[in-house]
């Protein structure tokens, strides 16, 4: 599934291009990317700048190696902005493989919710990226945090 470079297709269906290549299409979503970025990842207090082998690797660790045993699943739900600016809602549904930020979750499955901040040179390649997701949910559906219902004041 290609989608041409052209800034007219920045919009929430071009997220969901962009979120879907995170599963196994690691060779496509670097050709989206501008050499000169930046990009962060807030929840791992993460900064890339300028280094496409570093993000390569990044975002590798999305990469299944057997969707039997665990997946991740993103879904756009919102866009607002033009061709140049926008940020985008989505969802993100895992299975998780192993132990996640040191809690042990395997074959647990979360979901949770985040917003991506990106931008677009004129040519329509990504030159920022700035990504956050709400851990709450997933440590709270992990069982390490209460849910809020049951948290006494």
């Amino acid at each position: 599934m290609g989608v041409p470079h052209r800034r007219e297709q920045m919009n929430k269906d071009w997220a969901q291009y962009w979120i879907g290549l995170f599963a196994d299409g690691t060779d496509e979503l670097m050709t989206l990317y501008n050499p000169h970025f930046q990009f962060e990842d807030v929840n791992f207090d993460l900064r890339i700048n300028n280094d496409l082998p570093a993000l390569r690797t990044f975002f590798e660790g999305f990469i299944i190696a057997d969707p039997t045993q665990s997946y991740n699943r993103f879904d756009v739900f919102d866009y607002v902005g033009d061709n140049r600016l926008g940020s985008f809602q989505w969802t993100w549904e895992t299975k998780h493989a192993g132990d996640f930020l040191g809690v042990p979750a395997k074959g647990k499955i979360t979901k949770t919710r985040g917003v991506t901040v990106m931008g677009w040179d004129e040519h329509g390649k990504i030159v920022l990226e700035r990504s956050i997701w709400d851990a709450i949910p997933v440590f709270q559906q992990l069982g390490v945090v209460p849910a809020f219902d049951t948290v006494q004041a």
